[in-house]
C-alpha cells in the first residue's frame, strides 16, 4: 500500500489500487489511545471509503462527522 497522509494527531492513510476493476482499498491507520496491560498501545486499521485523501477526513469519517467539524477535545 502507499501512504497518502500522515498527520501525529490522526493517524496515517493508506491507498492500495487494484489492478482489474476493483475499487481502491483504502485504510486509516490509528494507534489506540488506551494502554495494553503491558503498557504497549496497539495500531487499528479502519477502511474508509475510496475518496478520501486525510488521515483527517478518514477518522471524521468512522465517527460520522464532516472533517471540518472534527475536534478531539477528549481520549478514552
Amino acid at each position: 500500500a502507499e501512504l497518502v497522509d500522515h498527520d501525529p494527531e490522526h493517524g496515517k492513510l493508506w491507498r492500495l489500487d487494484f489492478d482489474d476493476d476493483d475499487e481502491p482499498l483504502v485504510m486509516v491507520e490509528v494507534v489506540n489511545s488506551t494502554a495494553e496491560p503491558d503498557g504497549s498501545f496497539r495500531d487499528y486499521f479502519l477502511r474508509v471509503p475510496p475518496d478520501v485523501t486525510t488521515a483527517r477526513t478518514a477518522v471524521a469519517w468512522t465517527f460520522e462527522v464532516p472533517s471540518d467539524d472534527y475536534r478531539v477535545e477528549v481520549q478514552t
